[in-house]
């Protein structure tokens, strides 16, 4: 019985794998021969399309000199397809083959103006070799046909960079308007408004910048700048506690302009939206802290009318500059320089020191300055005058007269001082002078009714008799 079933396995096996070939059955020949089958020939665009494939890979992994051969040879075996030639443009680019990229994209762009792609990367190309001009042209036919963030970007950066600072505004405006997060449009569009005294748009497009995360020095002391040309010096001062904080320094959001008499640790600060914050805020992220910012710093001192600070800066500025022979500041820096330290030395009483720096500066630059000698004279005559200083009043109005000789006013005003000094018959020459300048001179009637009443208190000469 065993054996029976051991049989019936064996015959139901064969059965399974097929049927049983008969001995010394011939097997059945093959009409074609015993050879494996040839492949077909590989057609030009398959070979283009898999040279391609290889090439593009070999791009992204780096390989360029293997990319830009494999690309290469993709484009001649199929020169109708645009994208292989654009890809061959990008490996020539990666291999730092300027040359060869820009003259494949400029074919396209030839072939296919509306060919947006390859108008895009022919456009970088340009502006990596600051061909500001092939980058304007290209980018201009490219928005015809195209409205995108990167188009608008170029083409902004291209105008500014030609001075064409109308254009470059408002190609930076679409692109902000398209990417509202990107700080270096936000600095280049407060560059052009500040260049063109925009001031108020400056500091609100550096602000947003700054808020975006750029940070430089630059960029804080352009800030700084443009809230000076705003007047905003100090900004809205305040009171504030700062441990060991040092006078000129900044503490996080505050810059110590000076301490608070009497009260412990508490100093009186500028905020950051403040010149003064933001040039000092340049100097300590690595401005180098030379005699141009330390002029700005001072001035903004100055026209904040914090005239002690001021001097005391000017004078040490002054002390450290160079000898004349070695200044190699032009004549209008030099000039603007005392023209500013003499205003401040007006502002602490220091007259003639006024004096002394106006006309150092007019000497350098008469054209910007010497029209300020007139009214710096009749400032000082005034100051005189508030000290009941008569005879210095006087001395000072005769400067004035002198300086401009056919000025009404300073005429009048030297004669109204005689008038005071008990001096009509002086004062009698100064009115007659007004009248003789300005024959219709408002105060006509008056000046004649003064002279007239000058002249009556004059004494009448002593003569004598005679036999």
């Amino acid at each position: 019985m065993r054996a029976r079933q051991t049989i019936l396995a064996i015959l139901t096996g064969l059965m399974l794998a097929g049927p049983i070939a008969r001995a010394g059955e011939a097997k059945a020949p093959n009409p074609k021969g015993d050879k494996a089958k040839a492949p077909a020939k590989e057609t030009p665009q398959a070979k283009g399309e898999r040279l391609f494939d290889e090439g593009r890979d070999a791009l992204f992994r780096g390989q360029y000199a293997r990319a830009v051969s494999l690309l290469g040879q993709a484009a001649q075996a199929d020169k109708t397809k645009t994208r292989y030639r654009l890809y061959l443009a990008r490996a020539h680019r990666y291999a730092r083959n300027a040359d060869e990229a820009e003259t494949l994209l400029e074919a396209i762009v030839k072939a296919s103006p509306d060919h947006v792609e390859a108008g895009q990367l022919l456009g970088e190309v340009y502006a990596e070799q600051e061909k500001w001009k092939q980058v304007a042209d290209v980018l201009t036919r490219v928005l015809t046909y195209r409205h995108d963030y990167p188009t608008y970007h170029m083409l902004a950066e291209a105008k500014y960079n030609l001075a064409d600072h109308r254009a470059a505004r408002k190609y930076f405006i679409e692109a902000i308007k398209l990417n509202p997060k990107s700080p270096a449009d936000h600095y280049q569009l407060a560059n052009i408004y500040l260049a063109g005294n925009f001031f108020a748009l400056a500091a609100e497009s550096y602000q947003k910048a700054l808020a975006l995360g750029l940070h430089s020095p630059v960029l804080h002391y352009k800030l700084g700048t443009a809230y000076f040309n705003l007047r905003n010096y100090f900004g809205q001062v305040r009171e504030v506690t700062v441990k060991s904080g040092k006078i000129g320094s900044i503490s996080e959001q505050w810059y110590l302009i000076e301490p608070v008499p009497g009260r412990k640790d508490v100093f009186r600060v500028a905020p950051s939206d403040s010149a003064i914050y933001q040039v000092a805020k340049a100097v300590q992220t690595g401005l180098e802290d030379g005699p141009d910012i330390q002029f700005l710093r001072t001035s903004i001192y100055l026209n904040a009318r914090r005239y002690a600070q001021a001097y005391e800066m000017f004078r040490k500025l002054a002390a450290a500059a160079p000898k004349p022979k070695d200044d190699k500041r032009t004549k209008e820096d030099q000039a603007l320089f005392h023209y500013c330290f003499a205003q401040a030395a007006f502002g602490v009483g220091k007259y003639a020191e006024h004096l002394q720096f106006l006309k150092k500066a007019i000497a350098l630059d008469a054209a910007a300055y010497q029209a300020t000698l007139l009214d710096a004279y009749l400032r000082v005559a005034e100051q005189h005058n508030q000290r009941g200083d008569m005879d210095g009043y006087i001395r000072y109005l005769k400067l004035a007269v002198n300086e401009a000789p056919r000025k009404a006013g300073a005429h009048l005003k030297l004669g109204n001082a005689y008038e005071e000094a008990r001096k009509p018959a002086e004062a009698i020459v100064q009115w007659r002078m007004v009248l003789d300048i300005e024959p219709d001179h408002p105060q006509r009637m008056a000046l004649l009714d003064q002279i007239k009443k000058a002249r009556a208190s004059i004494p009448e000469p002593t003569t004598r008799k005679t036999g």
